[in-house]
């Protein structure tokens, strides 16, 4: 029986990953809606050009589930969610007004 259980599982979890790798969110934009114009987050770019594993923020960071975190850029500014490393050491600094395009897109439009 517990042979069984980790089978299913093992199974389970690689059936999620080649999801997450095959047309899954790994391979678009996230898109979140703000007054301040829709918010891109590219995990193409985070995990296949930055080479971050997953489990650097999940569940750390965030969530696994899109749309379970709610954050505001005051949350950001505080060194929490994107501002862990968007703080001008790790990644560009998200405090500074010259970068909210890099994120904010005006209009809705795509990248």
């Amino acid at each position: 029986m517990r042979k069984g259980v980790i089978t299913v599982s093992v199974l389970a979890l690689t059936a999620t990953l080649v999801g997450c790798f095959k047309g899954g969110v790994l391979n678009r934009d996230l898109v979140f809606k703000t007054k301040m114009g829709d918010v891109h987050f590219s995990h193409v770019y985070h995990v296949k050009v930055k080479k971050m594993h997953c489990s650097y923020c999940h569940p750390r960071l965030f969530k696994k589930r899109f749309g379970a975190d709610k954050f505001t850029m005051r949350d950001i500014w505080q060194g929490k969610y994107c501002g862990a490393c968007h703080n001008g050491r790790i990644a560009f600094d998200a405090r500074n007004r010259n970068n909210c395009s890099r994120c904010h897109r005006q209009g809705g439009g795509e990248s």
